[in-house]
């Protein structure tokens, strides 16, 4: 199934999944003191955005990945 481009302003849903991880805590340290300098930016959104950068880096990203990352450099403050 194909998904139409979204219009500007409007949101559109995705389906979104939990995932549970446990991470070093020097790297939950630095991620918290970062978002502290970031008000505007969320841990969910910051993680999601890594994610999304580091599969289109390795180059198996689908289309939807790599506009997750292209809306992660341009379309927040991260």
């Amino acid at each position: 199934m194909m998904r139409s481009a979204p219009t500007p302003g409007v949101s559109v849903p995705v389906a979104a999944s939990t995932l549970d991880v446990q991470l070093p805590e020097d790297l939950v340290s630095a991620m918290e003191r970062y978002l502290a300098s970031r008000p505007n930016v969320g841990a969910q959104r910051l993680l999601q955005t890594a994610l999304a950068q580091f599969l289109v880096q390795q180059g198996g990203a689908r289309p939807e990945v790599r506009e997750l990352y292209l809306e992660g450099l341009f379309g927040s403050n991260l």
